[in-house]
């Protein structure tokens, strides 16, 4: 599913980002035609360090960084299990998310290609002794 995407979302780049929020809880970023929001674990890093996680102090300023970038590329945070996007920022910086649920940890929406939703188990897969 992910590997769709990111070919349907590479087209519609550079997606600028408006508004960034992080509660401790909830990640939500936005543009003027797009979202994204989970409620799992990220960290920012460049090419060549790791900046800062979603649990580090002051992450919920810190994440402000990305205000007035944008997305200018987006690949598959891993191969050894594809379902987690990594967005790279015009500013040289990189977000990576971490799935930590087994439902819905991610959405992203854009509005030219519609809702984008991480499921990285099917509910019937939910008993972990199948």
């Amino acid at each position: 599913m992910i590997e769709n995407m990111i070919i349907e979302v590479k087209q519609c780049l550079p997606l600028a980002v408006s508004e960034v929020k992080w509660d401790g809880t909830l990640f939500h970023m936005y543009g003027p035609k797009w979202s994204f929001t989970t409620l799992s674990s990220w960290r920012m890093s460049t090419t060549s360090k790791m900046l800062f996680g979603c649990f580090d102090e002051g992450s919920e300023k810190l994440i402000s960084c990305l205000k007035n970038t944008a997305i200018v590329d987006i690949n598959i945070q891993t191969n050894s299990l594809k379902i987690d996007p990594v967005f790279i920022f015009s500013n040289g910086q990189r977000m990576e998310i971490f799935s930590t649920d087994t439902f819905e940890p991610w959405t992203f929406n854009v509005h030219e290609l519609g809702f984008f939703s991480a499921t990285p188990s099917v509910p019937e897969c939910f008993d972990p002794e199948k």
